[in-house]
């Protein structure tokens, strides 16, 4: 329940800490009130480092002059394509101070200190800025991007300790070289592997559709892989019109019914019943809501919705779907609907949004919405086995 501070500054936010938090870097990790029941390992199945400059050693020489490359100077993160800025350089110093200067961002060691204050295990890591080169239209440039950013993240994560697992980016815009791409990030030890909501254009300059039977090619090589295939908010977020920020990041959730949707109705589980699929950080509530109306459409709809199912959209749901949050009261009371064994917690770590400060109250809060069995799934249990973190 919210505390009486809360209720009398009408938020409805029911974490204690969770309103009122500073920017990211004047956070305190949380330190330890408590202890968990016997057994609980906590895993955050979304945090993230900034990427390094990683990218001009990694580049063939006829394209190292259009490189990307990642310098801090003159208080910020400048993140540079072919010498052109990525940001408008009055958002850099305001992004440094709210959330990229955070210490732990960049710094492993600084991370790991954090990570032991507030009690958690290990991270599944994903990127900072890279979300922004989906829209690289240069594919060749794309193929070198993301091959030199799963290369460098391995080698981040393996100074973690064995706390930090590594999410990286196959090819999914050219299928001949998907299944190589694929097999390349399971060499580097990738534990999942994302592509864009958007996915935007292929090497023929044609819309890339989820459900698009040449889309198979990836979704074999991920099943036979056993690595999770991921989507994750956050591509290309809008800062210019009132409001833009707020209602983005608000309605992402939007994107994953339209994913989910695509693998589900277009028959994906079917073909391919190994595939894993992980919806990262728009929460976990939304689900509930969407599995209904996917069975809704499908009973509803029995001439128009094809092909024919081997079983009703939400059993997709349930034996191939996951999804991540941070805090979600409401969605904790849906696990009824949502399966526990579905959902996963999250810290966001060192994000404006992340639970970094409150991180304990956050797992508290799960162990007062369920049981300790159900708990310990959701905090660490379920991503352990999926992501393979033993």
């Amino acid at each position: 329940m919210a505390d009486d501070g809360l209720r009398h500054e009408g938020f409805v936010l029911e974490v204690p800490g969770q309103a009122g938090q500073p920017v990211s870097p004047q956070r305190t990790a949380e330190a330890k009130k408590r202890d968990w029941p016997a057994g609980t390992t906590i895993i955050s199945a979304d945090s993230h480092m900034l990427e390094t400059d990683c990218w001009i050693d990694r580049f063939p020489a006829h394209l190292k002059d259009k490189a990307p490359r990642m310098e801090f100077r003159d208080g910020g993160w400048h993140f540079t394509i072919g010498g052109k800025a990525m940001m408008k350089p009055h958002d850099i110093v305001p992004l440094c101070d709210a959330m990229e200067c955070h210490p732990g961002l960049t710094n492993i060691e600084a991370r790991l200190k954090d990570l032991d204050t507030e009690g958690v295990d290990k991270e599944l890591i994903f990127p900072q800025r890279l979300f922004g080169l989906y829209m690289m239209t240069d594919m060749e440039m794309r193929a070198e991007i993301f091959s030199a950013y799963n290369e460098s993240i391995a080698e981040q994560c393996a100074k973690g300790k064995g706390r930090l697992f590594p999410v990286m980016v196959p090819n999914y815009w050219h299928m001949p070289e998907a299944r190589a791409s694929v097999a390349r990030c399971k060499e580097l030890g990738a534990r999942c592997l994302m592509v864009p909501i958007n996915p935007r254009k292929d090497l023929d300059g044609n819309p890339i559709l989820y459900n698009d039977p040449k889309m198979d090619t990836l979704w074999e090589a991920i099943a036979d892989s056993g690595i999770p295939l991921c989507f994750h908010i956050g591509e290309n977020i809008p800062t210019a019109a009132p409001g833009a920020t707020g209602t983005f990041v608000l309605t992402q959730m939007g994107g994953f019914r339209q994913n989910w949707g695509m693998l589900t109705f277009a028959g994906v589980f079917d073909r391919f019943p190994a595939l894993k699929v992980v919806f990262v950080e728009a929460g976990i509530s939304w689900v509930a809501s969407m599995i209904h109306d996917a069975d809704m459409i499908y009973t509803h709809f029995p001439t128009q919705v094809q092909p024919k199912l081997k079983h009703p959209p939400s059993w997709y749901w349930h034996n191939h779907c996951y999804a991540t949050f941070m805090t979600d009261p409401a969605g904790l009371e849906l696990l009824h609907r949502i399966g526990a064994d579905r959902v996963m917690w999250s810290s966001d770590y060192p994000h404006q949004e992340s639970t970094f400060g409150y991180t304990r109250g956050a797992i508290q809060a799960v162990f007062d919405a369920t049981s300790v069995e159900n708990a310990q799934m959701i905090l660490g249990g379920t991503a352990e086995k999926l992501f393979r973190m033993t």
